[in-house]
């Protein structure tokens, strides 16, 4: 079929990222919105991961553009609280570590060896400096435009307000469509088809009808058409339906950086960081999110193991520890109930879900617009490719691809919990009592070839040899997570299998010893020379300010 009219029903965060996508990528469609003036908007996601920069870039955006308006902040790290053990930290950094990877003598396994034979040096939270210049970053809070350590298109993510983000597409990147008479409120309530079972139009609750060719669905969590109109089936990823995550609430709350006593500038100096804080408590894990004006905070659990009252007691007692306790008794707690889960297609027949519409995961990783705006390019690679010409195969494609992605961040997020050592009946329930799927990747047909080829750009090439740009992430959670591959019986094993480990010894790792000590020194000195996040945002994104 022929695409020619888009229309998107339901703005928000995925509807206004849609709409200025199709704009940019696809000039020879006619994009339409139509949103409530009443449906709340959700805005939970409040932190991003580096993939966003590329979809940044395809749409020609600037950080000094847009970063302002929306009270962002840079973010180039994850940090994890407790999640092994209470007390313990480690961190996930972005960026790429391949240099300092073949810098050791056997890669990666130089640290898992260092970190077996002298554990009390090379403890958990030591793997995210050792190969990463990044890692450092996060742990003195520094930031720098020198692309000798950190490179911003491909090192960071941003901090952000979805909802504000959401408006500002709305307002600067998609004026045309209310120029051209294509926006429209009203309340979607049904749909009408035609005789094959595509979408003819949508109905709204005062009975006007909108038609297009194509229906893109960022209707949220009712996932209106895809799910209540065309029937696709949800497949939960709950383990009480047989998945393997747990969490299906979230309480949030917003801290601004201000009070009584101390001036808001005051707050950012301590507060405004380039890392997103996670952190275990008893049923579930906390979010903590610097934005410029304010903090985004809240607690993401099962509502098999606490109640709203007790869940809120939880995030009152974590607000207490973290900000005091005027603060914390100022916070106003909202709570947001969800679904993790996926449609069985993401694009069926002539309606595209993106957003919550197509798929959930869970707050951790932030992975919840990372699966919009990836959905959204792949949509924009379809229409463009042949004019707009659609048929199954390209649904099919796009459909295969969006879920070997959603299973992959499905995994990865379940890793963060599987090798906890926690005690609590909550942690022990996701470490003992729960089933996990760790395959995860591309099967090695040509049909999913093509269909990768097409929709993904997932590699990068160093020195002449390519890799898999999304393989750093199950390392840093597994040094993390205390998941060490080296004990005795397994390096002599190595010993006589692969005859390149047979000086995995402690005396010969004395050389990468002395490689990481120099290099931890050399980013020390280069981290005190250099601003702290808050000076730096101060200086370029927020200068006027402060004029």
């Amino acid at each position: 079929m022929k695409i020619q009219n888009v229309l998107i029903v339901g703005g928000g965060t995925s509807g206004w990222f849609t709409a200025a996508s199709l704009l940019k990528l696809c000039p020879h469609i006619n994009v339409s919105l139509i949103e409530s003036e009443d449906h709340p908007i959700i805005g939970v996601g409040e932190s991003t991961l580096g993939q966003i920069n590329d979809f940044f870039h395809l749409l020609g955006l600037n950080d000094d553009e847009w970063m302002r308006e929306t009270g962002s902040t840079y973010k180039v790290n994850i940090r994890f609280n407790d999640f092994y053990k209470e007390g313990e930290t480690w961190d996930y950094p972005f960026g790429t570590s391949h240099e300092r990877m073949y810098e050791m003598q056997h890669g990666w396994m130089s640290w898992f060896a260092l970190n077996y034979h002298k554990p009390e040096k090379f403890h958990r939270g030591t793997f995210a400096t050792t190969f990463n210049s990044v890692g450092h970053f996060a742990k003195y809070n520094k930031l720098t435009w020198q692309d000798r350590v950190w490179n911003p298109q491909s090192d960071s993510a941003y901090h952000m307000d979805a909802i504000r983000m959401g408006q500002w597409f709305k307002k600067n990147r998609c004026k045309s469509i209310v120029e051209k008479g294509n926006y429209h409120t009203g309340t979607v309530v049904g749909a009408t088809k035609d005789e094959h079972g595509f979408i003819k139009s949508v109905v709204t609750d005062d009975g006007r009808h909108f038609e297009a060719d194509m229906f893109v669905d960022c209707t949220g969590f009712k996932s209106l058409l895809l799910e209540q109109e065309l029937g696709v089936p949800f497949h939960s990823f709950h383990a009480n339906d047989g998945g393997c995550l747990l969490s299906d609430r979230a309480i949030a709350t917003h801290m601004p950086h201000a009070d009584d006593d101390e001036s808001p500038d005051s707050y950012r100096k301590r507060e405004v960081i380039n890392t997103t804080n996670c952190t275990a408590i008893e049923n579930g894990w906390t979010w903590d999110v610097p934005l410029w004006d304010r903090a985004g905070a809240g607690y993401v659990h099962s509502s098999d193991f606490a109640t709203v009252e007790q869940a809120e007691g939880e995030l009152y007692n974590y607000l207490l520890k973290t900000r005091g306790k005027k603060r914390a008794d100022q916070a106003e707690f909202k709570t947001i109930p969800f679904r993790s889960g996926k449609h069985e297609k993401s694009w069926y027949k002539n309606v595209c879900a993106v957003g919550l519409s197509n798929v959930f995961v869970e707050p951790l990783e932030a992975t919840g617009l990372l699966c919009t705006h990836e959905q959204i390019l792949r949509l924009c690679t379809a229409l463009s490719s042949r004019e707009g010409l659609i048929t199954n195969s390209e649904k099919q494609m796009v459909n295969l691809v969006c879920d070997l992605e959603i299973e992959g961040f499905k995994n990865f997020v379940a890793s963060h919990y599987a090798f906890t050592a926690r005690e609590s009946p909550y942690w022990r329930a996701v470490s003992e009592d729960i089933d996990y799927d760790f395959t995860t990747g591309f099967s090695d047909n040509l049909f999913v070839r093509y269909a990768s080829e097409k929709y993904v750009a997932n590699e990068v090439i160093y020195n002449g040899q390519t890799f898999d740009d999304h393989n750093d992430g199950p390392r840093y959670v597994a040094a993390g997570m205390g998941f060490n591959p080296i004990c005795e019986h397994t390096l002599e094993l190595n010993k006589i299998h692969n005859q390149t480990m047979t000086d995995l010894t402690p005396e010969s790792m004395d050389e990468d010893e002395r490689r990481i000590d120099e290099w931890n020194k050399e980013m020390y000195n280069y981290c005190m020379s250099i601003p702290t996040s808050y000076e730096f945002q101060k200086n370029t994104i927020y200068k006027e300010d402060y004029v």
